[in-house]
């Protein structure tokens, strides 16, 4: 493994958020944005999507990537909630921000 995430997985993993989530923007961090992911890595995304429940929305995402083939960690968060905690030591919405890039935005 090279350390980069496998571009027909993540086209899978988005294709399959985007079906559930309808979301304004995906934001892919941690080691799969930074190339460096290793055997047991998994892709971290940022959900940005207004007017939802994001525990409930969560659950029909992780429902919606049964059997894609990768291991997932999701966070849905509102665009209000990335402007709260932009700047907020110890929160994963600073880390996607920073560090993190856009691998989805709405049209």
């Amino acid at each position: 493994m090279d350390g980069t995430v496998d571009q027909s997985v993540l086209d899978r993993v988005i294709r399959r958020v985007v079906q559930v989530a309808q979301p304004e923007k995906i934001i892919l961090f941690g080691s799969a944005a930074q190339g460096r992911m290793g055997p047991h890595s998994d892709l971290d995304l940022l959900v940005v999507r207004d007017g939802v429940d994001a525990l409930d929305l969560m659950g029909e995402i992780y429902l919606n990537l049964r059997g894609v083939g990768a291991a997932v960690d999701a966070i849905v968060a509102s665009p209000d909630d990335l402007e709260r905690y932009r700047d907020s030591h110890g929160m994963l919405i600073r880390e996607a921000l920073r560090e993190g890039r856009v691998v989805y935005e709405a049209a």
